[in-house]
């Protein structure tokens, strides 16, 4: 990662187009972008937090939004055990 974060700034202050600079340093475009979008993508994420939640007796529905935009609804109280496993499995 820190090779490519080297990469992209050694890029951005040579001022030569994406396309120029990987055609003299021999690297294909494609890995460029790649590695543009994930160390992007990386350091504007939010990290994921879980928070031990308590349950009533009554019956209710526990719903859970990710910052990534996945929704996860429990309406089974033994459920909730599974909630952490099925968090790690979302990206």
């Amino acid at each position: 990662m820190k090779l490519w974060q080297e990469r992209l700034q050694h890029q951005k202050d040579s001022q030569l187009s994406i396309a120029a600079w990987c055609e003299l340093h021999q690297i294909a475009q494609s890995q460029f972008y790649y590695w543009q979008k994930k160390l992007t993508t990386s350091s504007t994420e939010p990290e994921s937090v879980i928070v031990p939640v308590s349950m009533s007796s009554s019956p209710m529905t526990l719903v859970v939004e990710t910052p990534g935009g996945y929704r996860v609804s429990v309406h089974d109280a033994s459920a909730i055990a599974l909630l952490p496993q099925v968090m790690k499995c979302l990206p």
